[in-house]
């Protein structure tokens, strides 16, 4: 009996380091909010799973661990599973360049949604810069059961931004000084995170900020 206690008790110990090692540092700033929420928050949920994390409910927010704060040349990346389509389309995916996220924020977020349309965008406190907007073939819809799964990734090389779905470019933004861009020099420097524009039933598994990264080349 005593020996059997005990292994329920180093099991459980051992138990709770892997969970607070997935979710243990990140927060959540909803949108409007004067301030970041550690781990969650009442209307939206971020709970770690096997591998990545979930994130449901709304409305709008970003999630990031300050340790994911990178600059030079680097990607991120993470395969978004929608579980099932939301009642009002939403966009969710990554974000790069994230400054003072607890004050004012500034970040560039790349994002797609069920209807097959990504978005670049740029967001300084309330205010939104659209970069650009398109429906896109490498998009994958949700299907018959309403899951879709598409990997997005945002490679920063030298001269450029490249933003990725499923393995294609869909879209560049300068990084050159002097071109006025929203990622140009040290803009791209900052927190890397994730991005949802509503509610929405998610999963993201293999979240990465990858550095030292080569990019491949393709004229940057």
């Amino acid at each position: 009996m005593l020996r059997s206690a005990l292994l329920i008790a180093v099991a459980a110990v051992l138990a709770i380091p892997t969970a607070v090692q997935v979710q243990s540092g990140f927060k959540v700033r909803i949108d409007g909010q004067s301030a970041a929420a550690a781990e969650g928050h009442s209307t939206i949920k971020f709970s770690p799973m096997a591998k990545g994390f979930s994130v449901s409910g709304g409305p709008g927010a970003i999630i990031w661990n300050p340790a994911n704060t990178v600059k030079g040349i680097f990607a991120v990346r993470g395969t978004f599973t929608l579980l099932k389509p939301s009642a009002t389309i939403t966009d969710y995916g990554l974000m790069f360049g994230g400054r003072d996220l607890e004050g004012t924020p500034d970040y560039v977020y790349f994002t797609i949604a069920q209807d097959g349309a990504f978005q670049v965008r740029h967001r300084l406190g309330n205010e939104i810069h659209e970069i650009d907007k398109s429906l896109h073939f490498m998009i994958r819809k949700p299907d018959a059961s309403g899951k879709s799964t598409n990997m997005l990734e945002i490679q920063i090389a030298p001269t450029a931004v490249s933003y990725l779905i499923n393995g294609a470019v869909v879209h560049a933004t300068p990084t050159r000084p002097g071109t006025n861009s929203y990622t140009e020099g040290d803009k791209v420097a900052g927190a890397a995170g994730i991005r949802v524009d509503n509610a929405v039933d998610l999963q993201v598994d293999e979240f990465a900020v990858i550095q030292p990264f080569t990019p491949p080349v393709r004229g940057q």
